[in-house]
């Protein structure tokens, strides 16, 4: 952006061929529309929830269900085929919801811009569409107003603007139309432009448009945001991906099978039969309801707790977390602060001691700057129902000393105020006393006393000495040194009322210093041992300067032996390659920007870490998406933030968001179980079932007792499997990746195991075969299901499923369960059992040696970890 700020209004009209009473002509506009591009931040255009569905009609696994579908449909099998429509159905819309949302999440950030703007064209004053301004277009703004684009302004009437959603600081800031002579400033201190997505709070101006689309400041912001969209990969495109490979066997073995039937000249249909059957075996596409189901729970679970997650995804994110930056204050220490200790008059007092008559008008004196220079707000109780925490601990310190803020303003009104911004480090508000005028000032230490000649001592101002100066930083460093956040007070008074443009932070008469103590929570450095146990390096930001950061880090144990502090100066002077150097030896950052906090996760990525990050402000976005996972916290987190971020947490707590991670390893853990449990079951179901149906040239299961079995059994033994979640056996800092590397768990137990209950399914429907065709069939699905419901064990100790309820109930209603199918199949099932066992008494034994060799498989795969 050109420095627009350094020219007078006048010269920025001339520059742009613009007139500040006729505007720009229709040529004009679009002579300027085609050199510099239309008002069009946001690029936003997503795609329709039909396109999002069609295109998941396309993925292999739908492709080879409808494929099914039409050929049970063929075999005349029409339930079976509804079925399987209805099941590709569900899971293609639950896919293309979640793709939809993730696709309008950006939306939110219309909300913050204008639909309308009142612009002079052609010397008339028209209302036009905010995306048809141009550069060089004059504009109206006036209190309620969404700034339309960067302006400069050109007549200022009180102007109160919140630039929150550039700049990161809440406080409402003044402006004017004067040009600044400054160069190199931070975008608060562009007194004389607004921004943007700015909000106008009180007053009225007539501005020029010098920066519009995608070259205003929100537009850089949201540029990254959408080129950034779409970074993070999703553990349910992972299980497509997953279920797609197996697909893409069936569409193979499709393949094969009619190529056989036409050689050999077998009968169609029932190739048909076999093929529909195998795509039920071999396309686990039950997982997807499985995991859609999880997620539910998941999302209503987390949600009682305060915590809003995006999307199993970003568990699965946050579980491979190598380093969490986290701020200050809310995650290690309370949302709250007060006045500890006082220095004034040389003498560093006890906030709460009883002062001697000497210190007393000085105190009062920062009192009074302190409660004025101030932006909380009381109601008419005199409750605190706005302001930061250091504004809240002055007003209550305040009335604590008899110094009520609503009186003290009324006696002395505000006339004007200079923000605190990133670059001074200093805020001040001008007051009226009586018939003069008075600066209050509060900041840094070290800026503020470059900004002061005289000293108040015993109530009286006097010239400030080097010795004076020297006498101030020793007491500067001494309250740090105590981790307490120290901040300067000063005041300047003016015979005459000063302009907004002239620079009253100049010249002032430094009153003393106020050291602020955050408390800690409890067990904070038990946090900080958990966080490392977790395999994951802490990094906390402070606003304190680097000393008090220092010794918070030391008391706390956030630093370890050869950790450090680096300030935000420090980093201003460091580039990228510079900056990387020292990433991986910092433990707490202090007083950073958004932009040096950006910086920071970008580092820690290029150098293969895995990066959570919590904030709570728009200028916090640009970090979300840098970062591995954003996470949005606290009661005071903005609106677009908590829509933006990946994560929600209401309550900002460190240990809170540990406890996050920690679980969301153990779900990945569960979830990769319950996969891995599908696999095996369908490796099972397709050797035994499909490899018999072929050798014996006819159906040896049928179609519903396979439904029944994946859809049901299967499903409910999942369950069972992600009941057991919490109790799952490893090492708390092992990150969890589902990927093909899940093959890797078919140890040589665990394929003896799928060979032994195939062979058995095989041999039991042969031999029953030539004695009733039905006994064959129910035995067969006797062994699947009792085989599987015995095989979710392997993921869970035996006596733990006594001791959980739900395992328990899951296990008695996949036994009931099983019972009532092969009621309905055979309409009597005790005749059958009877049947079954008189005629084939080896099943008992194939299903009870199963108990003793699963656990000795599991023990075996445990002791080879």
């Amino acid at each position: 952006m050109k420095d627009w700020y350094n020219y007078s209004w006048s010269e920025v009209v001339r520059e742009l061929n613009s007139n500040i009473t006729y505007g720009l002509s229709m040529e004009n506009v679009n002579q300027n529309r085609e050199a510099f591009g239309d008002n069009k931040t946001l690029n936003l255009k997503s795609k329709s929830f039909i396109i999002l569905f069609l295109r998941q009609l396309t993925k292999l696994y739908s492709i080879s269900s409808i494929l099914t579908s039409v050929l049970l449909f063929m075999a005349l099998k029409i339930q079976m085929g509804i079925f399987m429509i209805i099941i590709n159905l569900f899971c293609v819309t639950i896919y293309s919801l979640k793709n939809y949302k993730n696709e309008n999440k950006l939306i939110y950030l219309r909300k913050i811009t204008p639909d309308k703007a009142l612009v002079i064209r052609d010397g008339s004053s028209i209302s036009i569409n905010a995306d048809e301004l141009v550069v060089g277009d004059i504009v109206y703004l006036e209190e309620g107003d969404i700034v339309p684009a960067d302006v400069r302004l050109i007549e200022c009437n009180n102007l109160r603007i919140k630039e929150s959603a550039i700049t990161g600081d809440n406080n409402i800031v003044e402006k004017y139309e004067t040009k600044i002579e400054d160069s190199e400033i931070s975008h608060s201190e562009m007194r004389n432009m607004a921004f943007r997505s700015s909000f106008v709070i009180e007053g009225t101006a007539k501005a020029i448009v010098v920066e519009v689309g995608e070259n205003t400041q929100i537009g850089h912001i949201i540029k990254e945001l959408i080129k950034d969209k779409a970074k993070k990969s999703s553990l349910e495109d992972k299980i497509v991906k997953l279920i797609n490979s197996f697909s893409t066997i069936f569409i193979i073995s499709f393949i094969g099978i009619l190529i056989y039937s036409f050689l050999e000249k077998v009968n169609i249909i029932v190739n048909f039969k076999i093929i529909a059957l195998a795509y039920l075996i071999m396309v686990p596409i039950q997982v997807i309801i499985i995991i859609m189901l999880i997620s539910f729970i998941i999302y209503s679970k987390t949600k009682r707790k305060g915590i809003n997650l995006g999307g199993l995804s970003y568990m699965e994110t946050l579980s491979s977390t190598d380093v969490f930056i986290a701020n200050k204050i809310g995650s290690i220490t309370e949302e709250r602060v007060f006045v500890k200790k006082i220095y004034t008059n040389g003498n560093i007092l006890e906030a709460r001691m009883e002062e001697n008559q000497e210190d007393k008008h000085n105190i009062d004196r920062i009192i009074s700057i302190g409660v004025l220079c101030n932006d909380s707000r009381l109601d008419v109780e005199g409750k605190i129902k706005k302001g930061d925490f250091i504004d809240r601990a002055l007003v209550l310190y305040g009335k604590e000393n008899s110094i009520n803020k609503n009186i003290l303003e009324q006696e002395q009104e505000r006339i004007l105020q200079l923000p605190f911004d990133y670059e001074r480090k200093i805020k001040t508000t001008l007051n009226k006393v009586e018939d003069k005028y008075r600066a209050n000032s509060i900041g840094s230490v070290d800026k503020l006393i470059e900004r002061c000649t005289h000293i108040m001592k015993n109530g009286i101002e006097v010239e400030m000495t080097p010795q004076d100066i020297i006498n101030i930083k020793r007491a500067d460093l001494l309250l740090a040194k105590e981790s307490l956040h120290v901040l300067g007070f000063a005041y300047r008074n003016f015979n005459y009322e000063p302009s907004i443009n002239e620079n009253i932070e100049s010249n002032l008469v430094f009153v003393g210093l106020m050291g602020f103590e955050n408390p800690c929570k409890e067990n904070v450095i038990n946090y900080m041992e958990y966080c490392r146990s977790l395999a994951i390096k802490p990094i906390i930001i402070t606003d304190d300067n680097k000393i008090t950061a220092q010794s918070i880090g030391e008391s706390l144990k956030i630093l370890n032996k050869n950790d450090m502090v680096l300030s935000g100066v420090e980093i201003d002077n460091m580039d990228d390659d510079e900056l990387e150097k020292f990433v991986e030896k910092v433990g707490i950052y202090s007083r950073i920007s958004s932009k040096i906090k950006s910086r920071i996760c970008y580092q820690f990525k290029k150098l293969g870490y895995k990066v959570a990050v919590t904030g709570s402000r728009f200028t916090d976005l640009p970090s979300f998406k840098v970062s591995n996972i954003g996470i949005a916290t606290g009661f005071n987190c903005t609106n677009i933030a908590k829509e933006l971020g990946d994560i929600y947490v209401e309550d900002n707590d460190f240990k809170g968001i540990l406890d996050l991670i920690k679980e969301s390893r153990q779900f990945l853990k569960g979830i990769k179980n319950i996969i891995l449990f599908n696999l095996i079951i369908t490796l099972i179901e397709f050797i035994s079932v499909v490899s018999s149906s072929i050798l014996n040239n006819t159906i040896t299961i049928g179609f519903k007792e396979i439904v029944l079995t994946n859809f049901v059994t299967v499903i409910i033994t999942s369950f069972m499997i992600y009941s057991e979640t919490k109790n799952i056996e490893g090492k708390s800092y092992e990150k969890v990746n589902i990927d093909k590397t899940i093959f890797h768990k078919f140890s040589s137990g665990i394929m003896f195991y799928i060979i032994f209950v195939a062979i058995s399914c095989i041999g039991i429907y042969n031999f029953n075969k030539d004695i009733n065709i039905s006994l064959a069939n129910i035995s067969i699905f006797t062994i699947l299901n009792l085989s599987l419901i015995l095989f979710g064990f392997y993921f869970i100790k035996y006596k733990n499923v006594f001791k959980n309820k739900i395992a328990s109930m899951l296990l008695v209603l996949n036994i009931m369960l099983y019972i009532l199918f092969v009621q309905i199949f055979t309409g009597n099932c005790i005749e059958i059992f009877k049947e079954m066992f008189v005629n084939s008494k080896i099943i008992i034994g194939i299903i009870l040696v199963q108990i003793p060799l699963i656990n000795f498989i599991k023990e075996l795969d445990d002791n080879s970890k």
